[in-house]
């Protein structure tokens, strides 16, 4: 069977699950192509392992993320290796991640030496990213999950940089770092499970959703402003819940009077960001 005849046979029983990203996607993974132009190029070619790919559609079909099936996600310019131990990288996270370069570019310049903590990666997605930004920079990848560091060490081969990864929980396993300028994280923030779509929480690793409280691991982090460990100026970026602003405003003016923070919305115009900054050279954050 040709590329074309299962293409035309597969968008016969598309639907909200097994859209056209999805068929298209799995159609290229099978031949290794890049993007739907060079899939078209070889349209005529046979495919090369159907019964993978009727496995995959089957899946897609039953619910399961694309993203898990195929063994790898996009994020921002390049894939990622994701399975369910780590969760699958979202528009906002890129967003995070675009803006906290930004920042630190601004505070520290184009190639600084810096230390850079990404706590609760995941799938490394952000300490990658940033490495590769800031190759001069030491880069610290923490999370309480060991198969998760399994992934992300995973993708920091495949993208060649180097980074120390630790397993351990929130500030524990840096607790002895010092001279720290950034920390980035994207922690679990999700305090009611029935707000989450029905696939994620059937798919995706609750360890890396869930809080109770919602403000528990921001808080955690916080703590960090007043340690021993950060650097005479620094920023803490953080992607948060959209209905957050109030409580993080509140543990902010209440335990870190006169820092200086600011919360940021993302595309949809959505509160989905907090930055907080030591820097007597900036008088605004983003």
């Amino acid at each position: 069977m040709t590329y074309r005849e299962l293409y035309f046979q597969l968008d016969k029983k598309k639907n909200n699950l097994l859209n056209g990203t999805a068929i298209k996607s799995i159609l290229q993974d099978d031949g290794g192509f890049s993007d739907f132009f060079n899939l078209i190029k070889h349209f005529d070619e046979e495919v090369k392992n159907l019964d993978q790919i009727n496995e995959n559609v089957s899946r897609v079909l039953n619910g399961e993320p694309l993203q898990y099936v195929l063994g790898y996600a996009f994020f921002i310019n390049s894939n990622y290796v994701v399975n369910k131990d780590v969760l699958i990288p979202r528009q906002e996270t890129e967003e995070l991640a675009v803006a906290t370069l930004k920042m630190i570019v601004k505070m520290f310049g184009k190639e600084p030496k810096i230390k850079i903590i990404d706590i609760g990666t995941g799938s490394g997605i952000l300490g990658i990213y940033l490495k590769e930004y800031f190759p001069h920079s030491t880069v610290i990848c923490t999370d309480i999950s060991e198969n998760s560091i399994k992934i992300a060490k995973i993708n920091a081969k495949n993208h060649n940089v180097i980074i120390d990864f630790r397993v351990g929980d929130m500030l524990e396993p840096i607790k002895d770092e010092s001279d720290v300028s950034v920390i980035i994280s994207n922690p679990p923030y999700i305090g009611d499970s029935s707000t989450v779509d029905p696939m994620t929480l059937k798919y995706e690793p609750h360890l890396a959703l869930f809080a109770n409280p919602k403000t528990k691991y921001y808080e955690e982090i916080f703590t960090a402003i007043d340690s021993q460990m950060m650097s005479e100026k620094f920023l803490l970026a953080f992607e948060i819940g959209e209905d957050m602003e109030d409580e993080l405003t509140h543990i902010l003016e209440t335990k870190y009077q006169g820092i200086m923070y600011k919360f940021e919305k993302d595309i949809y115009g959505k509160v989905r960001f907090l930055y907080i900054v030591k820097d007597e050279g900036i008088t605004y954050v983003a």
